[in-house]
């Protein structure tokens, strides 16, 4: 919440006796605050990966006055726009009145506000200039217009158990990702084994820390170092949820349909095929018809199920929000319908062809 102070008063009282003279008496008198202006170099800016390392934007603002000298502290806050500076990420830059970004830093956090990898959005900036923990002030805030770049997010990478053998560096449909940069991650996974208690035994190793989770406290809990996870039952094609931070891990086994008006919206009348090989789920020979839409759903119907943005890309369209479009088709024809989940959440993909 925006706080101001909209004035600092400051009143000296004083009495001086003096027989054989008066002296003048200096006072502070009552001043407005003036509150910081940012000032953004530049204030729209297109990130890419080749400019990762590089200085893109800097942030530098007018010093605040307080109507007398004090030691000022800045805190520079960004959030996404219309947030309200809910969730805002802040530096502390001192008594410093500059702050320069590096592109893969901005990227990052531009993502992480809300601005999809790849598309163009809004951040607003302000700064906090504070005398003590009581008695601060706002600059009004400034608009920071960002395009961002795909990244690799970061991830959790499968380490097969009891022999099982899996790729040694990243490769998709042996991962989960986490697309907001934070404790949580998501993917799925195609469990090839029967192993021991009738599951999948496996590790899920940090790309960011290295640090291996296994076993914790049951079946759904983790803990570092710990013992091969089992993902039950096994073999299957799995949705995976892990959260490093309260060490869980869920997992449900998935069969995906295309459901639309070529089937009367039946959710499961059109099933999808893992390829081992391509690492896609696959539904061949449907016969579609322009104009018409279908959606992604799975086990028979739509709390988990999947949908297209306005940049058509695919979505999570199930609930709380049940965000989302159904897809269009372009053309009448008889397809293949591809959707692709390997990569992790985040990079979900869909073709027809």
């Amino acid at each position: 919440m925006n706080t101001y102070i909209k004035s600092l008063f400051v009143l000296l009282f004083a009495t001086v006796g003096i027989t054989s003279c008066e002296k003048d008496i200096d006072q502070t008198t009552m001043t407005n605050s003036v509150p910081p202006t940012v000032a953004l170099s530049p204030a729209s800016v297109t990130l890419t990966s080749a400019a990762a390392a590089d200085t893109v934007e800097v942030i530098s603002w007018s010093a605040s006055d307080y109507g007398y000298s004090a030691a000022v502290n800045y805190t520079v806050e960004i959030a996404k726009a219309g947030a309200g500076f809910a969730g805002s990420q802040l530096v502390n830059t001192g008594s410093n009145r500059q702050l320069k970004y590096l592109g893969a830093v901005l990227n990052d956090l531009a993502i992480g506000q809300g601005i999809a990898p790849g598309s163009s959005g809004d951040l607003e900036v302000r700064i906090k200039s504070a005398i003590s923990d009581s008695l601060f002030i706002y600059s009004p805030s400034s608009t920071l217009t960002v395009k961002t770049y795909q990244v690799e997010y970061p991830a959790l990478l499968v380490k097969g158990g009891n022999s099982w053998v899996t790729p040694a560096t990243r490769t998709n449909g042996f991962l989960l990702t986490s697309p907001d940069f934070n404790s949580k991650y998501e993917g799925y996974l195609n469990l090839p084994n029967a192993d021991g208690w009738g599951g999948d035994a496996l590790k899920l190793v940090s790309t960011s820390s290295g640090l291996e989770y296994g076993w914790g406290s049951s079946a759904t809990t983790m803990s570092v170092g710990g013992g091969n996870l089992w993902f039950t039952p096994a073999p299957n094609f799995m949705k995976v949820n892990a959260d490093i931070s309260a060490l869980t891990v869920n997992f449900t086994p998935v069969q995906f349909h295309v459901t639309g008006d070529h089937n009367s919206w039946n959710t499961s009348a059109t099933p999808m095929s893992y390829d081992p090989v391509s690492k896609k789920l696959i539904a061949t020979n449907v016969s579609l018809t322009a104009g018409k839409t279908f959606v992604f759903t799975a086990n028979g119907g739509y709390d988990l199920s999947y949908k297209v943005n306005a940049d058509n890309k695919i979505i999570y369209a199930g609930p709380p929000a049940w965000a989302g479009s159904n897809i269009p088709v372009p053309a009448t024809g008889v397809y293949t319908v591809i959707l692709d989940l390997s990569g992790g959440n985040g990079t979900y993909t869909y073709s027809i062809q």
